[in-house]
């Protein structure tokens, strides 16, 4: 369990109250590594979970406004209840042939698709969307 080192151009970010603060759920930081650093030029905070204990500490420690997944989370996995959370949202990725597609799990699409596939540009999109929408709502 630990933060992202974020790199030495980066340092000069505010990492403050009005972060995004990103929790990435997978094996090791290399799955993770390009989209971290994607979320930490727009200014998150990212942390890094391999375990469920972990994961179970960081959450008690800090509000996370998005979860990136490597491992399902689905209605009837254990993940769903660890990361179920108020104005939280949670991705995690499909593997297919020689990439992924990203499946948003929370919060949930009333009365639309039960699974919604975006191909990682469109991820990338909503992303950005986002983080964008928290800096947009700290402003009004």
């Amino acid at each position: 369990m630990d933060q992202f080192e974020p790199s030495p151009q980066l340092s000069h970010l505010p990492y403050g109250l009005d972060t995004v603060n990103v929790l990435f759920v997978c094996d090791t930081q290399r799955y993770c590594w390009h989209l971290a650093r994607h979320l930490e030029q727009l200014g998150c905070t990212c942390w890094f979970a391999s375990t469920a204990e972990e994961l179970r500490i960081l959450i008690d420690q800090h509000s996370f406004r998005l979860v990136v997944s490597t491992r399902p989370v689905t209605t009837q996995g254990s993940l769903m209840g660890l990361l179920r959370a108020p104005e939280r949202f949670v991705f995690y990725s499909f593997r297919v042939e020689d990439g992924c597609l990203w499946v948003q799990a929370l919060p949930e699409i009333p009365d639309g698709p039960q699974l919604s596939m975006l191909r990682p540009s469109e991820f990338m999109s909503r992303l950005d969307d986002i983080v964008n929408s928290n800096g947009q709502s700290r402003n009004q």
